[in-house]
């Protein structure tokens, strides 16, 4: 297993599957499985690449959607790197905002998957928070002003558990850290819970909103509550497709 330390996001090429239908007399198919090389692309071996592309594709999402750019903050990176380095196919039920994925060719590629789901939250409802969203509301959370992220190449094993899904990521690595987290509930009086991710969740720059979210620059200080993302993707859940409050935090 290689190791490329301190620095953010993405990604994983799953194993090559190459099916060869070969014309016999008998119409037989040939299908081979080759198990790839994960490739090194600069933007997971070069820390300062790494860095740049997490912001800069993050921070076009979180423009689009009347959020502050993310300040780059060393403690999350630092708790991103050790939760990557053991290469488990799980959150780390920490106390930041955190989305995983594997299996992407670089890292702008992996947060530009977490931000795509976006095309799927529904702005109109009071949440738009479902299974198939967390990544993307995490990521434009408004009152989320900084993010650590890291990359680690854990190899290939095709293991899998139970239920069919891989117990330990392929290729690639990409952990991020956000504080504070998002997809909360609570913290705002004058607001119902729900009505909480309309604020920190908007359809676009021209929200004209009469509330206000979070502090407009990073502080470098972490939070202490918990949330969020990942999948090859996962998302951090207390039961996968549900939303789950602790401590006025969604689980998803």
């Amino acid at each position: 297993m290689i190791l490329y330390r301190r620095f953010s996001i993405s990604t994983v090429i799953p194993p090559l599957l190459l099916l060869s239908a070969i014309s016999l007399a008998e119409q037989t198919t040939v299908v081979i499985t080759l198990a790839p090389t994960a490739p090194h692309p600069p933007s997971y071996t070069s820390e300062q690449t790494f860095q740049d592309a997490v912001l800069s594709v993050s921070n076009a999402y979180r423009k689009a959607h009347n959020a502050t750019h993310l300040l780059w903050n060393e403690t999350l990176t630092t708790y991103a790197q050790n939760w990557a380095d053991g290469c488990k196919w799980q959150h780390s039920h920490g106390p930041y905002g955190e989305n995983l994925a594997f299996g992407y060719p670089n890292a702008s590629a992996a947060v530009t998957a977490w931000g795509d789901e976006g095309l799927e939250y529904n702005f109109q409802e009071p949440t738009g928070f479902t299974e198939e969203t967390g990544h993307f509301s995490q990521l434009v959370w408004r009152a989320t002003t900084d993010v650590g992220c890291a990359a680690v190449n854990c190899g290939y094993d095709e293991t899998k558990n139970g239920s069919g899904s891989y117990e330990r990521p392929q290729g690639w690595y990409v952990v991020c850290e956000y504080a504070p987290p998002g997809n909360v509930m609570g913290g705002n009086k004058l607001l119902g819970d729900k009505e909480f991710f309309k604020i920190n969740v908007q359809a676009s720059s021209t929200y004209s909103g009469p509330y206000e979210t979070g502090s407009a620059t990073g502080s470098g200080t972490t939070a202490t509550a918990s949330s969020s993302g990942a999948g090859a993707r996962e998302r951090k859940t207390g039961l996968l497709g549900l939303i789950v409050v602790v401590g006025w935090v969604v689980l998803g």
